[in-house]
């Protein structure tokens, strides 16, 4: 499928109106995974902190478990993960700098 629509490396912001639209099938599966992790099973996030002596990511042993909007809300995230649908640090620099000169 990749050679058909060419190396999708690009971001979401930088594709095509047609690659955009092929990359938005990733919103259509929000409900169905909702449901299954609503009521199948558990859509499970482990918290973590950063050990300062060893200079690495340290499981805490906590499992939070987002139920409702929570989790429609991070599935949301993960499909724009899947989509290459990010901002670089300069866009979003230029954006708060623009919401804070109309304060």
């Amino acid at each position: 499928m990749n050679n058909l629509l060419g190396k999708m490396e690009k971001r979401f912001q930088e594709c095509s109106l047609v690659i955009k639209i092929f990359r938005y099938r990733w919103y259509l599966l929000i409900p169905f995974k909702w449901f299954y992790f609503m009521f199948l099973r558990s859509f499970k996030v482990y918290e973590t902190e950063i050990d300062k002596k060893r200079g690495c990511v340290v499981d805490t042993g906590v499992i939070y478990n987002p139920r409702g909007k929570k989790l429609w809300s991070l599935l949301i995230g993960v499909a724009q993960g899947n989509m290459k649908w990010y901002y670089s640090s300069e866009e979003v620099f230029d954006n708060l700098e623009r919401k804070l000169k109309k304060k």
